[in-house]
């Protein structure tokens, strides 16, 4: 019994492991300058194909979007928050030259 246990639980972490290494991360740096663009980003941004994960920082004006690149890519990721009226950057000197349309 102790047996069946152990390589259930072995092939649970394993495929575990393995899906996390299916995917890659991408940040970039976003002219978002309050708790609304950030709302706006995290209310699209989901719904993007291959998008699995992601984290916003209004401060650091950035997102870091963990991805399935079978799915999609940076280019892909950047246009549909470039679709959302903001500016994206790959640097955060960059992003400090733009300032927020709206």
């Amino acid at each position: 019994m102790k047996k069946i246990i152990f390589a259930l639980f072995t092939l649970v972490f394993a495929g575990s492991v393995m899906a996390q290494s299916n995917t890659e991360k991408v940040t970039f740096y976003v002219n978002y300058h309050c708790g609304t663009c950030i709302k706006k980003v995290e209310k699209n941004i989901p719904h993007e194909k291959g998008v699995k994960n992601f984290k916003t920082d209004l401060k650091g004006k950035s997102i870091e979007i963990t991805y399935n690149p079978k799915q999609t890519n940076p280019e892909k990721l950047r246009k549909a928050i470039e679709k959302l009226d903001f500016v994206v950057t790959n640097s955060y000197e960059e992003i400090l030259k733009h300032e927020p349309k709206h």
